[in-house]
């Protein structure tokens, strides 16, 4: 018998923390993200961001972070 684990113990494991250094991560992802939407603005980034990101808490610092980018 397959035993599976629970969405609460998958979360622990896989979702909702942003890694350490997550910063540098995200601004060595941003030009290309810019380069591939030219003419986004902050609101239809933050739409798209919204699409990636499911964890409201990663999403928020994800979503501030990003301003400096407009």
């Amino acid at each position: 018998m397959k035993e599976k684990l629970t969405d609460e113990l998958m979360n622990m494991v896989s979702g909702g923390t942003l890694p350490k250094g997550w910063e540098k991560m995200a601004d060595s992802l941003a030009p290309m993200y810019m380069k591939q939407y030219p003419d986004v603005t902050y609101e239809e980034a933050v739409e798209i961001l919204r699409s990636f990101v499911t964890d409201d808490e990663d999403f928020e610092l994800l979503k501030e972070y990003m301003k400096k980018y407009f």
